[in-house]
């Protein structure tokens, strides 16, 4: 199909469809195999997802943290691996940006350990969290309006972000920008290869294209990082933060009443515990995770 829509990795339009969800096309681009949602729905139906309601009842819970009731040191375990693989990539704590912060708890925890962080973020509600229950300092701005920032950061992170943006490759040249030489940027975003869009087809909750606009593999992100002026670019399939459900979850799906999800459940529970590194080292993993690092090394 015709689209007014530009690939955001090759500049083409043109899409083939391969999935229809609540009604609405994903489509690939038929000259690079970039996965995204084609036609958009409107940006403001888009928008009107990040509500104070679903910030209270959807995303807090998510994040254990049921009712704004939270613990710090749990946050600081949970991200202490991310904290070590981030490290590991610049060197000793620096300067940070997190680009989408949410509530804020990855941020604060970086904080924590000592880092000088920053943050960006468009929901009203996360904002107000963020700087006034952890005290951070975090900007109301989108993203795509990034390179209004005059500061200059040793590492950018961007956690299951990259899928809801309207403009990814602005957005990327942008963090580029930002970067001191040999700064790095830390990205995760759903697998559009996992094994669980496999297991549990159009069901899987991760299909979603009135937030999630495009899906990225391996070999989609790659080239999208190295035409943003990206290098050093390096897939953490077998990340050590990542348990048997952070690998193949069987629970994020449209319908957990279904046989197909009930096989996979039943498939996860028995054999999953033997496997899952192995599901991980094949690049069949819920989540990719990639640094990279500005060219101006």
């Amino acid at each position: 199909m015709t689209s007014s829509l530009t690939c955001a990795n090759c500049g083409s339009t043109g899409t083939t469809p391969i999935i229809v969800k609540f009604g609405e096309l994903i489509g690939r681009c038929r000259n690079c195999g970039l996965i995204y949602a084609d036609p958009r729905i409107p940006a403001e139906a888009i928008l009107a997802r990040y509500s104070a309601q679903y910030f209270w009842n959807e995303y807090l819970p998510a994040n254990s943290a049921k009712g704004g009731v939270f613990d710090l040191n749990y946050f600081d375990r949970r991200y202490a691996a991310m904290l070590k693989l981030i490290e590991t990539s610049v060197g000793a704590p620096g300067k940070m940006l997190e680009v989408g912060t949410g509530a804020g708890f990855f941020l604060k925890a970086a904080q924590r350990a000592g880092w000088q962080v920053q943050g960006i973020e468009i929901s009203d509600e996360a904002i107000a969290f963020a700087r006034n229950r952890l005290g951070l300092e975090v900007a109301q701005l989108p993203a795509e309006q990034l390179g209004s920032l005059a500061d200059s950061f040793d590492v950018v992170v961007m956690f299951e972000v990259i899928e809801h943006l309207f403009e990814p490759r602005l957005v990327l040249e942008a963090v580029q920008h930002l970067l001191r030489p040999g700064g790095a940027l830390v990205i995760s975003t759903p697998n559009f290869d996992a094994l669980s869009r496999f297991a549990l087809g159009n069901s899987w909750a991760v299909l979603s294209p009135g937030e999630h606009l495009y899906y990225f593999t391996h070999k989609t992100l790659a080239a999208l990082l190295v035409g943003c002026g990206f290098t050093s670019i390096q897939f953490h399939d077998n990340y050590a933060g990542w348990g048997l459900y952070e690998t193949m979850n069987p629970r994020y799906t449209h319908a957990p009443d279904s046989l197909r999800t009930r096989l996979y459940s039943s498939f996860v529970a028995s054999i999953g515990g033997f496997m899952y590194r192995r599901v991980l080292a094949a690049g069949r993993g819920d989540t990719l995770l990639c640094t990279a690092h500005n060219k101006n090394m």
